[in-house]
Order: structure tokens, then C-alpha cells, then sequence
């Protein structure tokens, strides 16, 4: 079952996934169509809280995760990771899911790819990769109506992010995940946000038979 309405920005960090869902939302809005624009972040409430009460002991600390400063274990990576998969659940269905069955068209910035990166990278662990929790989240990843994978020369994203992960990391597990759930590839190295959305609209038109 395809969900008609959710369409999924993903990528890097830096590669202008928020300025395409705003300038797709543009062409959405029209006074009778609802629109929601959905974003995701990384740690999700309960795991937030863990992690901040976890950041205060000097066994937990470390750069892997770049917002509250710690380092996993291997022998808690497992759980660790399946707490931040059961955290991030009431998010998916709350500005996702929800919205969706309620007739919104939901324009998704981050969704359950990128929390696949983040696990893989704030855990140093792609063998997440392998786990049915990853493979869950790439099904409701495959299952959007439409997909972008956006972009950017290597150079381009260093200059546009501050993260402490190489954009290169990123840009390895993304490509993988982009080909898995065969979405359209927007680079936006050297474009204007015109360029890209000329590029987004017919993709768009093409797999939502409800849209405009």
C-alpha cells in the first residue's frame, strides 16, 4: 500500500532539503488543499531524556552523538538503538501517519531514512542496517507516494554545515538507501531552488494521481 500524500525529502545535512519543502509547499497551497509540513529529528523523547541524564557520567561521554555528547557502548548499541526506534514510533505516526489519514498532504523533511543514518552513525554501527528495525523503517520509507534524495558535492556541504560527522558518511549511506527505495536523486550543486523544484514538480505530477 502506497501512503498518497506523503512526500519525502532526505539527504545529507547542508544539501537544501528544507528551502525544496518550502518551495514545494508554495505550489500546494490553494485554499482548499491541506498541507502539513512534517520534519524529524534525530533522538526522540525518551531517549532524549536518557541521553541527557547519560551525558553526565564520563563512561557515556563522547562526540558520536553530536547533540548530547555521548558514546555508546558496543554492548548496549542493540538497545540503545531499539530505544531510539520505540521513541521515534509516537513521532511517525503523530506528524506523519495521522495527518495523512486525515486528508493532509504531508511534505516530509527527514523522516524514517534519515533516522536510519542517525542511528547508524550516533551508534558507529551499520550493521543497523541489517536489523528489522531498519528494514521497518525503510518499508513506511518506500511506501511515500514520492521520494527525493537531495544532494550536493562533498565541498559544497562542508561549507553549508557545521556537523561533526564527514558529509561523505552521510552521502555513502544515503546513496545506498536512496537506491533501495528507488527514489528521484536531486542534486543541488550549482542550482537555484527554481532549478530543483522544475526538476521536483514533474516527479511529483507523475506518481500522485491526486495532485493538483
Amino acid at each position: 500500500m502506497v501512503l498518497i500524500g506523503i512526500i519525502y525529502f532526505f539527504g545529507p545535512d547542508g544539501a537544501g532539503k528544507s528551502t525544496l519543502v518550502k518551495g514545494l509547499a508554495s505550489q500546494f497551497y490553494d485554499g482548499d488543499r491541506k498541507v502539513k509540513l512534517s520534519w524529524m529529528r534525530g533522538s526522540h523523547t525518551l531517549v532524549s531524556l536518557v541521553a541527557i541524564f547519560l551525558s553526565k557520567f564520563d563512561c557515556f561521554k563522547g562526540s558520536d552523538n553530536p547533540y548530547y555528547h555521548i558514546r555508546v557502548p558496543k554492548k548496549l548499541k542493540r538497545l540503545w538503538q531499539f530505544l531510539e526506534f520505540v521513541s521515534a514510533l509516537p513521532v511517525i505516526f503523530v506528524n506523519f501517519l495521522i495527518p495523512n489519514v486525515m486528508g493532509c498532504w504531508v511534505l516530509a523533511d527527514r523522516y524514517t531514512l534519515d533516522l536510519i543514518v542517525w542511528l547508524c552513525l550516533t551508534t558507529r554501527d551499520k550493521s543497523f542496517l541489517s536489523t528489522s528495525m531498519s528494514r521497518l523503517l525503510l518499508t513506511l520509507a518506500k511506501r511515500t507516494s514520492a521520494k527525493f534524495y537531495v544532494t550536493a558535492n562533498v565541498d559544497l556541504l562542508k561549507r553549508r554545515t557545521n556537523d561533526v560527522w564527514l558529509p561523505n558518511e552521510q552521502l555513502c549511506l544515503y546513496g545506498k538507501l536512496a537506491k533501495a527505495v528507488g527514489a528521484h536523486i536531486i542534486d543541488t550543486t550549482n542550482k537555484s531552488v527554481k532549478e530543483s523544484l522544475h526538476e521536483i514538480l514533474p516527479a511529483v505530477y507523475a506518481t500522485n494521481h491526486k495532485f493538483p
